[in-house]
């Protein structure tokens, strides 16, 4: 299986206090072979978060070490303005890097609208912090 995480999975995994299954799901996913998949959006977003936080946005690279940063280009951001059902901006940045992967990919998340638009647009996901 291949995954796409989103930042909802991943600040889990990387804040201190984060869901301690978030991580125990990369790390089994990684474990088993399975690539792991992100835009590179999400090295923004966690940094930005660290930083509002007070914490040092170093605490993201083992995470950003451990998965493949899609970059984000033209393609990604009109297949981003085109997805429909209303999804924030930076989360329809994130779907649309997923979507664009191709098949056999599924997106962690724990965010219930980005599960909901990502079904909309034909991808699987999963809750790894719900499961």
């Amino acid at each position: 299986m291949r995954w796409y995480m989103d930042a909802s999975v991943a600040l889990h995994a990387v804040l201190p206090g984060g869901d301690v299954r978030a991580r125990d799901w990369l790390d089994a996913a990684i474990q088993a072979g399975d690539p792991v998949f992100s835009s590179t959006l999400l090295h923004l977003e966690l940094t930005r978060v660290l930083r509002r936080e007070g914490l040092d946005p170093a605490l993201s690279r083992p995470l950003l070490d451990r998965i493949h940063q899609v970059s984000i280009d033209d393609g990604v951001l009109r297949f981003a303005a085109a997805i429909e059902p209303h999804v924030k901006s930076l989360d329809a940045i994130h779907l649309a890097t997923c979507a664009l992967l191709g098949s056999g990919i599924a997106l962690a998340t724990h965010d219930d609208n980005m599960a909901r638009v990502a079904a909309s647009l034909g991808l699987d996901s999963m809750d790894p912090i719900c499961a």
